[in-house]
């Protein structure tokens, strides 16, 4: 009898790790990087792993000279035609009278400048985006923002907290474009299965354990 339990009880074990496997190696080191995709098939954009530090710089008590630095990978997925992608940051009128001359630079993955200017200059009326690139294929491409405090702000400013968002856009060749904010991205990120599912598992394995122990020492 006692073997028949223990069989069985191997059996359960084997079928839980099983479970937990695929988990473990859907959530692999490095699957966890903050993501900003834009998915051509839904011609929507959706965040992926991201915290609000990631795609929203919020400053407070800064003094001249302070940097930020904002790192995440932005991905294009399924795409029926050639797009262009871009983004630029948003401030409300507050952050823009303190920091108009923060110096922003958009690099990649190896160091290299996209591109560079100031909130004021990326944030007024018809002023140009920063250019990400243009795809025609599933890519992904590391981004590397650094936030930079002017000299010139004044001790006002210091003792304040202010934001700084992004606007991504998508323009597929021959119209059609899509956009989203930082915020909106945040509120499309979810969990990984193995973070939700993961500890149900691990604990009915434990107490199928548990449960097989007593029952061998009551038998012996």
């Amino acid at each position: 009898m006692v073997k028949k339990l223990l069989a069985t009880m191997a059996a359960v074990c084997a079928c839980a790790l099983a479970l937990v496997s695929p988990l473990a190696a859907f959530a692999a080191p490095g699957d966890d990087a903050p993501i900003v995709v834009y998915d051509g098939a839904a011609k929507a954009w959706h965040g992926k792993n991201l915290q609000e530090q990631d795609v929203i710089a919020v400053t407070r008590d800064v003094m001249p000279g302070d940097s930020f630095t904002q790192e995440f990978d932005l991905a294009v997925r399924r795409i029926g035609r050639g797009v262009t992608l871009s983004m630029r940051p948003e401030a409300d009128a507050a952050t823009l009278a303190a920091l108009s001359d923060m110096s922003i630079e958009l690099a990649d993955g190896s160091g290299a400048l996209i591109a560079r200017g100031t909130l004021e200059e990326l944030t007024q009326a018809g002023g140009a985006p920063l250019p990400i690139g243009t795809y025609t294929s599933s890519a992904t491409t590391p981004l590397r923002i650094t936030l930079t405090v002017p000299t010139s702000v004044d001790n006002e400013s210091q003792g304040e907290t202010h934001a700084i968002s992004w606007v991504f856009t998508a323009q597929e060749d021959g119209g059609g474009s899509a956009s989203a904010e930082s915020d909106e991205l945040l509120a499309q990120t979810g969990d990984s299965p193995l973070s939700v599912y993961g500890p149900f598992v691990l604990g009915a394995l434990g107490i199928l354990l548990v449960v097989g122990a007593a029952v061998v020492k009551r038998r012996n």
